[in-house]
């Protein structure tokens, strides 16, 4: 969880950089690095959003029947 917050800081520091740095004025290093800075705050917010949803576990609830294979279809057996 640390690192996708790290990824955050350091892409807000990848945004900030151009004017803290001050090169802003030179149009492609302030747009990369802007555009990085994005990519990453996006990413590192998605892993960290997107972990507190886990996928449920493919359990399923036990059959009350028996299963047979025929014929490469499953019969159910009573």
């Amino acid at each position: 969880m640390t690192e996708h917050w790290t990824e955050v800081v350091v892409g807000i520091i990848m945004i900030a950089s151009p004017w803290v740095l001050g090169f802003s004025d030179i149009s492609l290093a302030k747009w990369c690095n802007v555009l990085i800075g994005l990519v990453l705050v996006l990413m590192g917010a998605w892993m960290m959003f997107g972990e507190q949803t886990s996928p449920t576990p493919a359990t399923e609830e036990p059959q009350k029947g028996k299963r047979k294979i025929k014929n490469n279809t499953i019969v159910e057996q009573k």
